[in-house]
């Protein structure tokens, strides 16, 4: 005797039962190449190594010189204000890391647009005066690598701003080092 209603596997079942497999193919895969990702390559031997070495050895860059200079900030914003006196021997062991901060801040704005680190902004400098940066204000006085240093930095505008950011190693020492 046969079955009156015999069970049948309908074309429908076969669809999930693909994507399944097609999905968790694509999972093995995945975890495959992340894996292989991790694992570290081979040493190179020859003179392809040797060539990969000169090349990395040509793009190491010296830290900037350490600079000499002594500096008073007076640092004003909305809650507070600070006064904060800092020396640069050009011992870099010695002196405080905003030193070293400043020495390379100068470095990256000198060979990049030539600007000094605490130069002013020209006067035809464009300059977005609509937006509002926050408050604060600095006066810096004192030498920087044996030129006499008077200047006050704002946040009015983008120019004062652009000059707030490039010397912000020296904002944030006096207002981490303030009680």
């Amino acid at each position: 005797m046969s079955k009156q209603n015999p069970r049948r596997r309908s074309p429908r079942a076969i669809g999930p039962a693909v994507l399944g497999a097609v999905c968790a193919g694509g999972a093995v895969a995945w975890v495959l190449g992340a894996v292989l990702s991790l694992l570290p390559t081979p040493p190179e031997t020859g003179a392809s190594a040797a060539g990969s070495l000169d090349t990395v050895s040509e793009s190491v860059q010296e830290d900037p010189e350490a600079p000499t200079g002594r500096l008073q900030v007076r640092l004003t914003t909305e809650e507070r204000a600070y006064i904060q006196n800092f020396t640069c021997t050009g011992e870099a062991s010695e002196d405080p890391g905003v030193c070293a901060d400043l020495a390379l801040v100068q470095a990256e704005t000198a060979e990049g647009d030539g600007i000094g680190l605490f130069d002013e902004v020209p006067e035809d400098a464009v300059c977005e005066e609509d937006h509002d940066y926050g408050p604060g204000q600095a006066h810096v006085v004192g030498e920087w690598d044996g030129e006499e240093i008077d200047t006050e930095v704002t946040r009015a505008d983008s120019c004062e701003e652009v000059r707030w950011q490039r010397l912000r190693p020296l904002m944030d020492a006096v207002a981490e080092t303030s009680p």
